[in-house]
This record gives structure tokens, C-alpha cells and sequence, in this order.
């Protein structure tokens, strides 16, 4: 499972306490999504989120490729229109390269090149984007479909609800998450509704 912060949707105290017991609960993947912060601020973050979670959850800069190498942090996560600028110049050696797609096209382009998963979304409604109509199960099974055969693992996220997690997770390998976790009292019962 995959976790994207948002300190928007709990205290600052909380913030933390949420990545960690995250990171103990089930989550492996941990995308710092934090765009508005300076740099100096997002690696001060970083830093903090580091000794707090599992030495085994990786934690994955998101957007920011300067602050992403300055940290050496376990892996970067990019928007598309990113990738396209940045894939010449990224070293795939062991770091984690993920890209955000919302379309079959995108996955097109980004397969031809080594990076370690690729977002789709999103999926289902959710008040993140409720002004965009969903992409649902069936755009996600052509998305599947498409990396067929590739090493690059396909997670979906979007409005993925406990509810909806099992039937969605027969179509990629993974899910992401941000609301559900960002903002439960439980997160360790939370992650267990998931899995």
C-alpha cells in the first residue's frame, strides 16, 4: 500500500503520528507530497519522517527532483509532464521512479523507460477531484492490460475505499491512499480495513 501525505487533513502533531503508525501497520511505500513547502522546509520533513517510521517503509519525494537527490531518499514520484522533462537524465539505480498517468497514452510513453510503477488515476469519485469524472475499473483494466508483460507495477488510486479496495486491487498491483489514512483516528484499524 501506498501513502500520500497531506498535512491539510490533520494536525501537525498528528501528521506524524499517522506516518508512523502507518509505516507499522501495512504501508511500505510512503509518496511526501507536500508541493507548497520550500525545499528547505520539505527535506527538514523529510528528516523528521524518517527517524519516526518502519527503517523498511520507503519514502518517496514527490515533484521535487532537487530535493529528492539532496536527501537520497529511497525514491521520486512525478506528474507526468515532469517525466517527460526529466526522463534522459534520471539514473534508475536502485531508486524507486514512479509516474502519475490518467490516460492510456501516458502509459504508452512512460513503459518504454525503466521506472519502478506508474500511478493511475483516478478511479472512482472522491472530493480530491470532484470536478473530473472517474476513470473507474474498466479504463483500469486497459491500463493492465498495457503493461502486460512489463516489470512496472500498475497502482491505482482514487476514491479506493475499503469497500472497493478488494474488486480494484484484482486489476493492478497496489493501491494509494490519502484521506482514508490522513485523516482516521485508527490508522492501524483503518490499514486493516484495506488489506
Amino acid at each position: 500500500m501506498y501513502l500520500i501525505t497531506n498535512r491539510y487533513l490533520c494536525s501537525y502533531n498528528r501528521y506524524l503520528e499517522v506516518l508512523e503508525e502507518a509505516s507499522f501497520s501495512g504501508v511500505e511505500n510512503i509518496i511526501l507530497r507536500e508541493k507548497d513547502l520550500k525545499n528547505d522546509e520539505l527535506k527538514n520533513l523529510y528528516f523528521k519522517i524518517r527517524e519516526r517510521v518502519n527503517k523498511e517503509t520507503k519514502i518517496i519525494i514527490n515533484g521535487n527532483y532537487e530535493v529528492f537527490n539532496s536527501v537520497d531518499a529511497d525514491g521520486i514520484h512525478m506528474p507526468f509532464d515532469m517525466f517527460k522533462n526529466l526522463k534522459d537524465k534520471l539514473e534508475y539505480k536502485e531508486k524507486i521512479i514512479g509516474v502519475s498517468t490518467h490516460n492510456i497514452e501516458e502509459i504508452i510513453e512512460v513503459k518504454k523507460y525503466l521506472v519502478s510503477y506508474l500511478i493511475f488515476s483516478h478511479i472512482y469519485e472522491t472530493k480530491c477531484k470532484f470536478d473530473l469524472k472517474p476513470k473507474g475499473i474498466s479504463l483500469l483494466k486497459k491500463a493492465q492490460s498495457e503493461l502486460n508483460g512489463c516489470d512496472i507495477k500498475l497502482i491505482a488510486l482514487g476514491g479506493i475505499l475499503p469497500n472497493n479496495a478488494k474488486e480494484t486491487l484484482n486489476y493492478c498491483d497496489d493501491i494509494a491512499v490519502m484521506s482514508s489514512i490522513m485523516e482516521s483516528d485508527n490508522v492501524k484499524d483503518t490499514i486493516k480495513s484495506f488489506l
